[in-house]
C-alpha cells in the first residue's frame, strides 16, 4: 500500500502479521504509531496487552486491556485480550465473566466462543466448557484453535470419539500445533491405545521440545509402558526447562516411590507442593486446592514406605483440610490406619468415603482391607505395597489382575486375587481373599474367606452410581492374649457368617458441591460356643446364637470455598436383633446338672446429624468446629442422646513446624457394617475408636510436629479419653438386669523421630505410653476387665531401600506393661518387660510386575507375658496383637499383570 494509505487498520493488520512469526519489537512500533494516530481505538491497547501478558508484565496487561474495552465495549478481541490479563493475573472467575459479556454481545464470534471454553475448564465446569467448545466449532468449523478447545473439554468428559475426531481435525487445519497432536495422543491413552497415543506425545514434543509440560506427559506415558529410564529422562529434562511447574516434580516422585526411591520420592512432592501455587494461572483457587490434596497424597504414601507414620497422616489431614471431597486422600488414610491399634472403624469408614467419593478408576478396594478385625499376622513397613503401586498415572480403558500368596509357619497360609477393568465411564472389580492358620499357641486358629464384588458408572460429570456385594465366613478359636500365655479358653469356637450389599450415589451440581447417599444392608449369623470349669468336678457350657439383620442409610453434603469447606450430615440405621443364649452345667459324675435356654428379639437403631467447618481464612491457621447429635435406642440397653461438640486447631507459625490441638466428645453409633460417611478425624486426632456400642467419650489432645530439615522430622502427641460405657448388670437374686455406666480412662501419649541419613536408609523410633485405668464394676468383678493397664513400648527400626528393587527392615522393640485386675478375675496379672526382633528382606520386580517378601517376628523366639486390647470391646470380635510369644515366619510374593 502507498505509505499515504496506510492508516491505523493496515498498521495493526502489520502488527498482528509481526507477532506471527515473532517480531515483537517491530510489531510493538506499528501498535505505537497505530495508537499515536488514533488513541481512541481499543484494539491497539488489546492488543499490546497481549504482548504485556506473554512478556509477563502483568500489570501493565491488565492497564491496557482494561483501556482497550473502555474504548470499544462491544469489541470481543478487547474482551478477550482483558480475559488473558485477567488470568494472568490469577483473577480466572472474572476473565470468565468477560468471556460471557463478550460472547452475549457477539453471539457468532468463534474465538469468543473458544476462549470461554478453556476458561470454564480451567473453573472445573466441564460441561459448560464443552457446549461453549462445540458452539465455538459450529460457528467456524475450519478454525485449528475451536476444534483443539472442543477436544481438550471432550476429554475431559472423557467423550473419546469426540475428543480424537476434534484433535484429528485440528491436526488437518494446522499440523504444526504440538497441542493438536498432545490432545490426540491423550484421547488415544484414554481410549486403551496406549502404544499409539505415546507416538502423538513423541510428535508433540519434537514440534515443540522445549515445552516443559509436553515432556512431563511423554514421561508419563514412558511410565505407563513401564519404559524406565526413559520417564527419567523426560521429567529431569522437563525440570530443567521449567524449574518452578511442579507437574514434572509430582511424577518424578511418583516414579521414585514405585522404584524403590522413597527418600528421593519425598524430595520431589515436597518440591511439587512448593510450586503447586505457580500454576495458579491456569486454575482456580479450588482447583488449586485440589491439586495441593492430590501432591499430598503422594507425598504421604512415600512417607509411608520409609515407616513415617505420622507425617503420612498429617499429609492426608491437610489433604484433607484443603478438599474434603479427595478420594485419594481418604484412601490413604485409611490404609494409614492399617495396623493401628483400634482404629478399624475409622479405617473401613476413610475406605467407604474413598469409594463414594473416587471417580471410576483402576484401584479397587482390596477384599483384605474392606472387613473390620480381621486380626492376621501380615508383614509391616516395606513389604506392604501401596493401593496405587501397580497402577499407571493415565487412567485408560484397560485391565489388570494382581494375585499375592502367601505362607508361614502353624500351618499358615493364604492368598488374594484381584481383578479389575475400566472401560469409558464403567469400572468393575473382583476378588477373593482366604487366610487359614493354627496359630500360636492351643486352640488360637483362624480362618477367613472374603469375597467381594464391587461397580461404578460415571453416567455423567455430575451423577456416579456405584454397587458393592461382599461375604465373609470366619471360623476361630480363643484369639485373645489376656496376659498369660497359658490362660485361655480351650473348646472356645466362635463361627461367624456376613454378606453385606451396598448401594452408593455422588451427585455433584457445581464444582464446589457434592451429594452423597448410602445406603448398608447387612446380615450377620454367628454362634460362639465354649466351657468353663468351675471347681475340679464342674463345668459349666455356653451357647450364644446370634442373627442380625440391619439397614443402614446416610446423607452427606460437602461444599468447598476458598477460605472454608462444610461437610454436612444425617445418618439412620436399625438393626433387628435374635439371640438364643444356652446355658448348662455338668458334673463330670452325675452328667447334666441343670440346662436353660434364653431367646430374646430386640432392634437397635441409632440417628445421627452431624455438621463441621474447617476454616482457612488465615494462610497459618486452620480451624475445625463442628457438633453432632446422637439418638441411640437399644431395647437392652436405655436409650441416650448426645450433642457431641467438635474443635480443632491446627497452627503453621512456620513452614516446618505444625502445632495442633483438638477437643471433641462422641457417642459410638450402632453402625452397620462398622462404617459411616462421617469424618473420622479432627487435626489429625482419630474420633472414631473402636469402643462398645452407646460409649460416650470426650478426647482430648495436642501435638508437635517439626521438620528440623529435609532428613530429620521429631514430634510429640499427647491424649486423654474419658469414657462412660454402658454395662448390662444382672441382679443376683431375682435375675433382673438394668443398664448402669462405667468410667473408664485412657491416656497415649508419643514422641517420634524420623531420619534419612542417606537416600538410602530411613530410621524411625519412638517413645509410646498408653495406660488404661476403669472403675471398679461389674466388669471388673466378673468380666475380667483389667482395673489398669499400663504399657510403655520403644520401637527402633531402620529400612533400607536400593534403586535395583531390594528393600530390607531390621527392627527392635522394648515393651514393659502391668496388668491389674480383680481378685476375682480368671485371666491373668502381673508385670513382664521384653525385647523383641524383627527383620524383614524383599525385592519389587523390575516394571512394577509385583514384589516378593520374607519377614520374621520375635526372631529369638522370646517367651513373655502381654495384654492385647481385647478386653477394650466388648464385643466378641476381638482386637489382637501386635505382640506374640513364639516366632513368626512369613513369606509373600505378589504379581501384577
Amino acid at each position: 500500500m502507498p505509505a499515504a494509505a496506510r492508516d491505523a487498520d493496515y498498521l495493526l493488520l502489520r502488527a498482528s502479521l509481526l507477532l506471527a512469526v515473532g517480531r515483537v519489537g517491530e510489531a510493538k512500533t506499528d501498535i505505537d504509531e497505530m495508537l499515536r494516530r488514533d488513541p481512541g481505538d481499543g484494539r491497539g491497547y488489546a492488543l499490546r496487552s497481549v504482548i504485556a501478558v506473554a512478556e509477563n508484565d502483568n500489570q501493565t496487561a491488565l492497564v491496557d486491556a482494561r483501556r482497550g474495552v473502555e474504548l470499544s465495549p462491544s469489541s470481543a478481541p478487547a474482551k478477550i485480550a482483558l480475559s488473558y490479563a485477567l488470568q494472568a493475573n490469577n483473577q480466572i472467575s472474572e476473565a470468565r465473566d468477560t468471556l460471557l459479556q463478550a460472547v452475549a454481545q457477539q453471539p457468532d464470534d468463534a474465538l469468543a466462543w473458544a476462549r470461554l471454553g478453556e476458561l470454564e475448564l480451567m473453573l472445573g465446569d466441564r460441561e459448560a466448557a464443552l457446549a461453549a467448545a462445540q458452539r465455538a466449532a459450529s460457528i467456524t468449523p475450519n478454525l485449528s484453535r475451536t476444534q483443539l478447545v472442543l477436544g481438550f473439554n471432550a476429554l475431559a468428559l472423557f467423550r473419546n470419539g469426540e475428543a480424537q475426531a476434534a484433535f484429528e481435525r485440528a491436526i488437518t487445519l494446522d499440523s504444526a500445533d504440538p497441542m493438536a497432536h498432545l490432545g490426540l495422543g491423550l484421547a488415544r491413552i484414554s481410549a486403551g491405545d496406549l502404544t499409539a497415543g505415546r507416538r502423538d506425545l513423541e510428535a508433540a514434543v519434537a514440534l515443540s521440545s522445549s515445552d516443559a509440560l509436553l515432556r512431563a506427559y511423554l514421561g508419563k506415558a514412558y511410565f505407563a509402558e513401564r519404559r524406565h529410564p526413559l520417564d527419567a529422562q523426560q521429567y529431569g529434562i522437563a525440570k530443567e526447562l521449567d524449574p518452578l511447574d511442579p507437574t514434572a516434580y509430582l511424577y518424578s516422585g511418583i516414579l521414585n516411590q514405585t522404584i524403590n526411591r522413597p527418600v528421593e520420592a519425598v524430595a520431589d512432592l515436597e518440591r511439587s507442593i512448593e510450586l503447586n501455587d505457580n500454576r495458579a494461572v491456569y486454575r482456580s483457587r479450588l482447583l488449586l486446592d485440589q491439586d495441593r490434596a492430590a501432591r499430598g497424597t503422594s507425598l504421604a504414601r512415600a512417607y509411608n514406605d520409609l515407616g513415617f507414620e505420622q507425617l503420612g497422616v498429617n499429609e492426608a489431614s491437610k489433604s484433607l483440610s484443603f478438599d474434603p471431597s479427595n478420594a485419594s486422600a481418604h484412601r490413604f488414610l485409611a490404609d494409614s490406619y492399617l495396623g493401628g491399634r483400634r482404629t478399624d472403624i475409622a479405617r473401613v469408614s476413610e475406605m467407604l468415603q474413598a469409594q463414594m467419593l473416587q471417580d471410576v478408576n483402576l484401584n479397587p478396594i482390596q477384599p483384605s482391607l474392606a472387613v473390620t478385625n480381621l486380626n492376621i499376622i501380615t508383614g509391616e513397613g516395606p513389604a506392604r505395597p501401596g493401593f496405587n503401586e501397580f497402577t499407571p498415572l493415565f487412567l485408560q480403558n484397560q485391565a489388570q489382575a494382581t494375585i499375592s500368596g502367601f505362607a508361614g509357619n502353624n500351618n499358615t497360609d493364604g492368598g488374594q486375587v484381584l481383578v479389575s477393568g475400566v472401560y469409558d465411564g464403567l469400572s468393575l472389580s473382583a476378588g477373593a481373599f482366604t487366610y487359614d492358620s493354627d496359630g500360636w499357641r492351643p486352640n488360637n486358629g483362624l480362618q477367613e474367606d472374603v469375597y467381594d464384588v464391587y461397580g461404578q458408572w460415571a453416567i455423567s460429570p455430575k451423577v456416579n452410581l456405584q454397587a458393592e456385594y461382599r461375604r465373609r465366613n470366619t471360623r476361630e478359636g480363643d484369639l485373645a492374649f489376656n496376659f498369660d500365655p497359658a490362660v485361655y479358653l480351650e473348646d472356645k469356637t466362635t463361627e461367624r457368617d456376613q454378606d453385606t450389599w451396598r448401594v452408593g450415589a455422588r451427585f455433584s451440581p457445581r464444582n464446589d458441591s457434592d451429594i452423597l447417599i448410602s445406603y448398608i444392608n447387612n446380615r450377620r449369623d454367628e454362634t460362639q460356643n465354649s466351657s468353663q470349669p468351675l471347681d475340679p468336678f464342674v463345668s459349666a457350657f455356653f451357647n450364644n446364637d446370634l442373627n442380625e439383620k440391619g439397614n443402614q442409610w446416610e446423607g452427606q453434603y460437602i461444599f468447598r470455598h476458598d477460605l472454608f469447606n462444610a461437610i454436612a450430615g444425617v445418618a439412620y440405621s436399625k438393626t433387628d436383633v435374635d439371640e438364643t443364649v444356652d446355658v448348662s452345667f455338668v458334673d463330670v459324675e452325675f452328667g447334666p446338672l441343670f440346662a436353660d435356654s434364653t431367646r430374646s428379639s430386640y432392634e437397635r437403631k441409632s440417628s445421627k446429624g452431624y455438621l463441621y467447618l474447617r476454616l482457612n481464612s488465615f494462610s497459618d491457621l486452620e480451624w475445625t468446629l463442628g457438633a453432632s447429635y446422637d439418638d441411640y435406642d437399644d431395647q437392652v440397653f436405655a436409650a441416650k442422646t448426645s450433642l457431641n461438640p467438635k474443635f480443632g486447631v491446627r497452627w503453621t507459625p512456620r513452614e516446618d513446624l505444625a502445632l495442633r490441638a483438638a477437643a471433641f466428645k462422641t457417642l459410638k453409633p450402632a453402625l452397620v457394617d462398622n462404617r459411616t460417611l462421617e469424618p473420622t478425624e479432627i487435626a489429625g486426632f482419630n474420633q472414631f475408636l473402636d469402643d462398645p456400642n452407646a460409649t460416650a467419650a470426650w478426647r482430648y489432645g495436642a501435638g508437635a510436629d517439626w521438620r528440623i530439615n529435609q532428613r530429620l522430622a521429631v514430634g510429640a502427641e499427647a491424649t486423654w479419653r474419658t469414657l462412660d460405657e454402658p454395662v448390662l448388670s444382672i441382679d443376683g437374686l431375682t435375675g433382673e438386669s438394668r443398664q448402669i455406666t462405667e468410667n473408664r480412662d485412657e491416656q497415649l501419649h508419643r514422641i517420634y523421630l524420623y531420619w534419612t541419613p542417606t537416600q538410602r536408609v530411613g530410621v524411625t523410633t519412638e517413645i509410646k505410653y498408653d495406660l488404661f485405668t476403669s472403675e471398679e464394676g461389674e466388669l471388673t468383678a466378673f468380666g475380667n476387665l483389667p482395673t489398669r493397664v499400663r504399657t510403655v513400648s520403644i520401637p527402633l527400626v531402620g529400612t533400607y531401600f536400593h534403586p535395583s528393587g531390594f528393600f530390607g527392615a531390621l527392627g527392635g522393640t522394648f515393651v514393659d506393661q502391668s496388668v491389674e485386675r480383680s481378685e476375682l478375675a480368671t485371666f491373668g496379672q502381673g508385670e513382664d518387660s521384653f525385647f523383641l526382633v524383627d527383620a524383614t528382606l524383599g525385592y519389587r520386580f523390575p516394571k512394577r510386575r509385583g514384589q516378593i517378601s520374607f519377614g520374621v517376628k520375635n526372631i529369638f523366639d522370646t517367651d513373655f507375658y502381654y495384654q492385647d486390647d481385647s478386653f477394650r470391646e466388648t464385643s466378641v470380635e476381638a482386637s489382637t496383637g501386635p505382640y506374640y510369644p513364639e516366632r513368626i515366619v512369613m513369606g509373600t510374593l505378589t504379581v501384577n499383570f
